[in-house]
Formats: structure tokens, C-alpha cells, sequence
């Protein structure tokens, strides 16, 4: 999704892969893995990228913009595994692995590999939306 929402952010402006390779300091094989969807750029990524491309980071993730905070909810935007996991009454390992597998019902986050080590992204509203787990963290 987020790979779609990049190249119609891209489109919309105007601006080619190599111009936001120049704007952004990112290297032009980065902005094409991220268009072709074989990796998803970490968070802080994401903010350069939105920031470089004028554009509210919702409009890369397809996440809904974050709402006013409403008394007695939760108004985080991401989990850890670790929280994802204590909800599902599951070992971290188990959602670590879900996630960098791309198992079904593991949809509601990604996980990225760089350097050797594994980062995770894991959306609350899609974590609440595919496992019916409301999230009171």
C-alpha cells in the first residue's frame, strides 16, 4: 500500500524518482525499492519522505490523520510487538515472525530487514480492524 501511495503522492506533484532522490538525500535505488514495493522505508523515512514531498505522512501510509484525543481511548498510532503481542496473549517471537513472514492475519503491520536487523511497523487501527482486539494502551 505504501509503495501505491508513494508513486500517486509522486504523481500528483509532479516529481520523478530522481528529483526526490535529490530533494529527499535519499539514493535514487532507495526511492525505486520503495515505489516497486520491496521494502517500506522505516517511520523517520517516511516523515523525510512527507516533508520532502509537502504532503501529510497519512497520504504515504493510507493510515487515517490521527483524530483529537478522546477521553478513556488510546490515542497511539503504533504498537510494539511486544504490545501486540501481550494483546494477542502471544510470545513475541510469534508476532515478529508473523509480521516478517506476511502471514495471513499479520496484515495489520510490516516488518523490514536493514543492516541485519528486522524493524517493525504494526498500525493500531489496523490491529484493532483485523484481530478485533480493541487497544487500551
Amino acid at each position: 500500500m505504501f509503495a501505491e501511495n508513494l508513486k500517486k503522492v509522486m504523481d500528483q506533484k509532479g516529481i520523478t524518482s530522481a528529483a526526490l532522490a535529490r530533494k529527499s538525500g535519499f539514493s535514487k535505488g532507495a526511492i525505486s525499492q520503495w515505489r516497486n514495493g520491496i521494502y517500506t522505508p522505516s517511520h523517520e523515512n517516511m516523515l523525510a519522505l512527507a516533508k520532502t514531498l509537502q504532503c501529510g505522512i497519512e497520504e504515504l501510509t493510507g493510515e487515517a490523520k490521527a483524530a483529537e484525543p478522546i477521553p478513556g481511548k488510546t490515542n497511539k498510532v503504533t504498537l510494539t510487538v511486544e504490545e501486540a503481542a501481550k494483546l494477542m496473549h502471544k510470545r513475541q517471537s510469534y508476532v515478529a515472525q508473523g509480521l516478517q513472514e506476511g502471514r495471513p492475519g499479520f496484515e495489520f503491520g510490516s516488518a523490514v530487514k536493514t543492516s541485519g536487523k528486522w524493524s517493525y511497523f504494526i498500525s493500531v487501527a489496523k490491529f484493532t480492524e483485523i484481530t478485533g482486539i480493541p487497544v487500551n494502551v
